[in-house]
């Protein structure tokens, strides 16, 4: 289980994560805990919004929220 910030999309159903090869980030949907797991989580708010940020001024990813990841983890337990 993680704990910190995640970027997600505005209406939460999908999270961004790091590729396998970790060279890139994408978009996937939330179906269970085990995408939560593999999230992008950021420690704080600052850092997450340093990240956010970034990938919005290089257009890797639309807009993003930055959401506590334990709201997310609420919808399966």
């Amino acid at each position: 289980m993680q704990r910190g910030y995640v970027l997600c999309n505005y209406d939460l159903s999908q999270v961004l994560c790091l590729t396998p090869e970790k060279d890139a980030v994408i978009l996937q949907d939330v179906i269970s805990t085990k995408v939560l797991n593999k999230a992008m989580c950021l420690p704080d708010l600052t850092e997450a919004k340093n990240v956010s940020q970034m990938l919005q001024e290089k257009d890797l990813t639309g807009d993003l929220e930055i959401v506590n990841v334990a709201r997310l983890y609420k919808k399966f337990f």
